[in-house]
This record gives structure tokens, sequence and C-alpha cells, in this order.
């Protein structure tokens, strides 16, 4: 059906519309408009499948004229072969049984050995291992040994180093190698590496005579091709991965290569971002925001596991509450932030007065208290006055003034002043009270405290 044929219909359709909803309702009630619209548009549509019906029958006899001219043709071509041979067609060999000219393979020998070139390519079964590490979330020893087991497959007659960040952003230090050439050194700097300042793959082809080397760390064998990828995630740069190859296997480009380091760098950098944000995390869950100490709810599940292995193993177990005494006066004079900058000090120097083992942390506002397992009363006692002497002896910078503060401290030990968590707890924090109120910088044992009646 032609445009022209359905625009046609369409106006017709719409002008007896037009024509209804004209007509004055004293000539044709309402009821019987829709009833004329309705047989209308019946009449109109039979007029339309006509229409088309017939052109579409024309169309079909034009097809096959077409199809008995186009066979008639080729019974013309036929009719002069010899009465022998009638159907050259049946007679042919079929396209398998044809032999095939020298040093030809079949389409089936063909497509096994293009799988097999695409296997070796990358190594299926290796990447899953290392992908499933990955999916799992597992430790980062056993990633590494996944990425130890895949590079070798992955990288055929290549070798490489993969570099991370050591506890500090200054050097990158070697967590894994392969191949049977050492490139590069075991620790280099980020700038040594030209994919650093890049953020993306740098491809050297040391056969070029304009390479400029900027990758300058790998000075220990400058030949064939070298990639190295930065290991980001994140918007962080935890590491490098760089690779050296004297010659990519035949069956390989350097666009494989690149796509393959390419999914390396990326899995591992978001597999090493994730675990860096899971650590934080961590960290922000049982560390104090302002002085980096431990938290509250991570003291009282301390206290409580502790006391159970004191009471377990008959142990003794201390406990240290303090509080700064200039807290108010510092507060009155210079504002919270001085306060928060005195506090931030004390949790700074509080971990270097304490055992190891000894858990210090901010119980709430400006206290602090301190956990010591397997300490008696002597040990807690001789614990505390060193840090009230180290304390008073402290003077910190503030602008051009200096803040200093003394403490008041209460001890108390289980099973000596408490036999639970809770009684632990309340006993030294009572005895604190009662070193401020005497005056403060001074150390106030739970035994001094009145009788409860």
């Amino acid at each position: 059906m032609s445009m022209l044929t359905y625009f046609f219909w369409l106006v017709t359709f719409v002008a007896g519309v037009v024509v209804a909803f004209f007509v004055p309702e004293t000539t044709v009630p309402v009821g019987g408009k829709f009833v004329f619209i309705g047989a209308w548009g019946a009449v109109l549509g039979l007029v339309l499948y006509n229409v088309c019906k017939r052109k579409l029958d024309i169309a079909e006899e034009d097809f096959n004229e077409a199809l008995y001219s186009i066979k008639d043709s080729k019974l013309s071509m036929t009719s002069g072969l010899s009465a022998q041979d009638p159907d050259p067609l049946a007679s042919s060999p079929e396209p398998e049984d044809m032999p095939l000219p020298t040093g030809a393979i079949s389409s089936k020998e063909a497509l096994a050995k293009k799988v097999d070139e695409i296997c070796v390519k990358f190594p299926l079964e290796a990447w899953k291992k290392y992908a499933r590490c990955l999916l799992k979330d597992r430790p980062v020893p056993e990633v590494i040994k996944a990425l130890q087991d895949l590079l070798p497959q992955l990288f055929p007659n290549a070798s490489g180093i993969l570099y991370m960040y050591a506890g500090t952003q200054t050097d990158l230090h070697k967590v894994l190698s392969f191949g049977e050439t050492v490139i590069s050194d075991d620790v280099i700097r980020p700038v040594e590496c030209a994919s650093f300042d890049a953020g993306d793959i740098v491809i050297t082809d040391y056969s070029n005579p304009s390479v400029n080397g900027g990758c300058t760390h790998l000075h220990l064998h400058p030949h064939g091709i070298s990639f190295c990828a930065p290991i980001e995630g994140v918007e962080e740069h935890f590491g490098i991965f760089s690779l050296q190859t004297d010659a990519l296997p035949d069956n390989e480009t350097m666009d494989d290569w690149h796509a393959k380091v390419s999914a390396v760098s990326a899995t591992f950098g978001l597999y090493i971002a994730t675990q860096n944000l899971n650590a934080r995390y961590k960290q922000h869950s049982i560390r104090d925001g302002l002085t980096g100490l431990f938290n509250r709810r991570y003291m009282e599940e301390s206290l409580i596991r502790e006391v159970s292995a004191a009471t377990r193993h008959r142990s003794p177990i201390g406990l240290v509450m303090i509080y700064p005494d200039s807290v108010s006066q510092i507060q009155e004079q210079r504002g919270r932030h001085a306060v928060e900058q005195l506090l931030w000090e004390l949790g700074q120097r509080l971990p270097g007065y304490v055992r190891n083992e000894d858990i210090p942390c901010r119980y709430e506002g400006d206290v602090f208290c301190v956990i010591l397992p397997g300490a008696d009363l002597k040990i807690t006692r001789a614990r505390a006055e060193r840090i009230r002497n180290e304390i008073s002896q402290l003077k910190i910078a503030y602008g051009e003034s200096v803040l200093e503060t003394t403490l008041s401290m209460g001890v108390a030990v289980m099973p000596a002043h408490a036999g639970d968590a809770r009684g632990l707890l309340q006993a030294a924090g009572e005895s604190m009270q009662m070193a401020v109120q005497s005056g403060g910088n001074r150390v106030i044992l739970a035994e001094a405290l009145p009788p409860k009646k």
C-alpha cells in the first residue's frame, strides 16, 4: 500500500467523521452518529482491504512470472549437455568429498586451529582461578599467588614485575616477578615509570630509534617491547605493573597484549582499592576520629573479652581512667579548638607510655582509659604514675601560647576491686572522680573509695 492510498483513505474517513459531527442532533441523534461513523469506517476499511489485496495479487503474479523465466533459462542451458550425464549436479562430488589442494586444510581443521590459538592467547583456567579469588574477596597473599600462576601463561616468553607501595608513597617495592629475565630493580621510585605521570598504559618499542626511554627503571634489559601499567582504583595510585618481551608470539599482536595488560592492571587495581576501603572502614569503626585511639565501643567490647579471659585463666586485669585537669580552663581561655589540640596530643603520646598488649582508648568526651590485661595492682599503679609524670612535663605549642595539663587518674583491678567488667569500669571511674575532687594531679586507687552501703 502506497502512502498516497493511505492518505486518501484517512482524509475520506476524517471527512465522514466531520460530517457526522456537524449534523444537528434534531436530524440525527447522538447514537445514530456513532452508528454512522462505525459503518463509514467499516466500508472504507473493506475498500482499502480490496485495493491492497489486488496490488498483492499483481505483485505475486509478477514474481511467479520472473521465477518461471529463470527456470526456463536454466533448462535451456542444460538441454545441450550429453545424455550420458543428464544431471551434472547429481554426479558432482559433495564438498566434503572433494580433494583439497596441496597444503590446504579443511574448514573444521582451520576452526580447531583458531580455537587452539585463542586458548593459547588467553589461558581460561588460570584466569578463572584468579577471577574467583577477586570475586570472593580472598586475602591479598592468595590473590598474589593466583596472579603469580596466571601471568607466565598469559604472557608467554615474557618477564615482568609487580610493584606496590609499602607503608609510604615514596618508594615502590617488588611484590612478585616472573620470567627468566630481570628487567628492573626490586625498589623504584614512582617517577621512574612513565605510566605514573600518564595514568595510562605506556608501551615502549626498543627497536624504534626514536625511543626516549620514558620508563627509566627498565634499564636492566631494554630490548624488544615493554608495557607499563599503573595499578589504580578510586582515584588512588597503588603500584605499577611492568612487562617486557623480546618478541611477541606469532599469533598475537601488540593490541592483544595491550588488552591483556589492561585487564590485569584494572582488575587488580579495583581489588586493592576495595581492600583499602575495607581497611579504612574497619579502622573508622573502632577508632576515635580526633585522637586516633580506640573508641568507646571497641573499649567496652575489649574489656568484656579481656575480663572473660582473665576469669578463665584466673589472672588479674587492670583499668586506668584518665581526665586532663586543665580542660575547663583551656576551654574558657582559648576555646574548644585548643582543647581538641590538647586531646589530640594526648592521644598521640598515650600509646608510647603503655605496653604493647595494653589497650588505650578515648572513653567519652575528655576522658581516656587504658585496659591492662594481666596487670595486677602494683603494675597498674606504676603504669598510671608514669603516664601522670610524663604528661605533667608536656608542653604543647599552640599559636603563641603553650598548652599544658596535669592528670586525675583512677585505678581499679580485678579481682581485687570488682568481679566483672561493669564493676571494674565503675570502680575506676569513681576513683578518677575522687582524684578530680581532691585537686587533681594524682592517682587514686579503688580501694580508697568509701565502702558502699
